[in-house]
């Protein structure tokens, strides 16, 4: 199991492109390997409205989706969960919580 986690900027569902950059970076390694799954979990944080914060966490973890799937990822294996809005005390929490967590289970 390999992990990594995408940050959003608040309010956003699209990535920049430094940061797709970084995601295809550290994904190059493993779209040579057989990967048995890849599980997407996406959040937001709680400011703001709530039902835009349940869509934003769906949509980030759409275009993730879209993403992996550009790079050759087939979309069978792929699984969403989009989390309820978290709550954050700090500034800093709350840019923890607008985010898309990928596990990749890889093949032995």
């Amino acid at each position: 199991m390999v992990e990594s986690v995408v940050y959003f900027q608040a309010g956003e569902s699209k990535l920049e492109h430094q940061e797709i950059r970084k995601l295809k970076e550290w994904m190059r390694p493993f779209l040579k390997q057989t990967l048995d799954s890849v599980l997407l979990v996406g959040s937001a944080d709680t400011s703001g409205n709530l039902a835009k914060n349940r869509k934003l966490a769906k949509e980030r973890v759409h275009y993730i989706r879209q993403v992996l799937v550009s790079l050759g990822i087939d979309s069978k294996l792929i699984q969403t969960v989009s989390l309820e809005p978290i709550f954050g005390r700090t500034a800093k929490e709350r840019k923890l919580f607008r985010s898309v967590g990928i596990k990749l289970s890889i093949l032995g």
